[in-house]
């Protein structure tokens, strides 16, 4: 899995915070990808599931790690205001289901409820960009991808055994 592109881009202590959670997301059996796009974009994907998990850039010269992590209802406040911040960037202009036809058994996604009592959406199908990254997040971040990635391998199951009817 070359990610030198990426690499290359990153202070010391960056590369050993990326590569370890590259590494995990490899083991779970997400494989980096570079999209084919002028700028430096990794996509983690899966042959089994169908789907991507997460995606590492690099933005404004600055290492960005985007995810999805949807399938987790209970995670940290860096995650939580994650989520606030993705949505207020693009001024909610992507909240909201879309309708897609993805989510069969219930929406999938994230909710951010305001202090004011305001809620929104965010579809699960886009990936929410995490910062500050930190060493001391990254088990959180682990556990998150374990979720999805499991959440994923269920509903692919699911699909494989209706298929097999």
């Amino acid at each position: 899995m070359d990610l030198e592109e990426f690499y290359q881009c990153l202070s010391a202590e960056d590369r050993n915070i990326y590569s370890e959670i590259a590494d995990y997301a490899i083991k779970l059996g997400y494989k980096p990808k570079k999209a084919k796009t002028q700028a430096i974009n990794y996509v983690f994907n899966n042959n089994k599931t169908k789907k991507h998990l997460m995606k590492f850039s690099i933005e404004k010269g600055k290492p960005i790690l985007k995810m999805k992590f949807y399938a987790s209802k209970d995670y940290s406040y860096i995650f939580h205001e994650s989520v606030r911040a993705v949505m207020e960037e693009y001024n909610y202009k992507y909240t909201g289901c879309y309708n897609c036809g993805k989510c069969k058994d219930g929406l999938e996604g994230y909710v951010y409820i305001y202090s004011d009592g305001r809620k929104y959406f965010r579809c699960g199908g886009e990936l929410v960009s995490i910062q500050p990254i930190s060493h001391k997040v990254i088990p959180e971040i682990k556990e998150l991808l374990n979720t999805q990635h499991r959440y994923y391998l269920s509903k692919a199951q699911k699909g494989f055994a209706a298929d097999a009817q």
